[in-house]
């Protein structure tokens, strides 16, 4: 489990990190949507951002454990990790330069990835019993 975990956040944190420093653009003024969210048996996780560039982390354990994710901007990234009985993770992201990534364990895995965009890379690891995982990228 450890090893497992190790791995996910080793790929989901260096994906991210490049997609921070690509395509930043000029140094004019740029607005930025940074959050990282952590949950141990919460309710479930509602994040809409709206900057020039978003980036999301959510970490998530319980029983069952839902995350939702929305970005609209130039650079988009969001990393999401389930541990839990019952896990569904969906994410939106509209803009030039797209990344998710979502990592999940336990009994059933539902994920929902929807990236429009000029550069969308999109990655799912599911690792339970029943895996259902959808990833749609469309292009300009």
């Amino acid at each position: 489990m450890k090893r497992l975990l190790k791995r996910l956040l080793g790929s989901a944190g260096a994906a991210v990190l490049a997609l921070g420093g690509a395509g930043a653009g000029s140094a004019g003024a740029q607005t930025a949507d940074i959050k990282t969210i952590v949950s141990v048996g919460g309710p479930p996780v509602v994040l809409n951002q709206n900057s020039q560039l978003n980036m999301a982390g959510v970490f998530m354990i319980g029983g069952s454990t839902s995350a939702t994710v929305v970005q609209n901007g130039t650079n988009n990234a969001t990393g999401v990790l389930q541990f839990g009985g019952t896990n569904s993770a969906s994410i939106g992201q509209a803009g030039m330069n797209n990344f998710a990534f979502v990592g999940q364990t336990g009994q059933s895995a539902t994920s929902l990835v929807s990236q429009l965009g000029a550069m969308n890379t999109g990655t799912v690891a599911q690792f339970s019993k029943v895996n259902t995982s959808t990833i749609v990228q469309t292009g300009p």
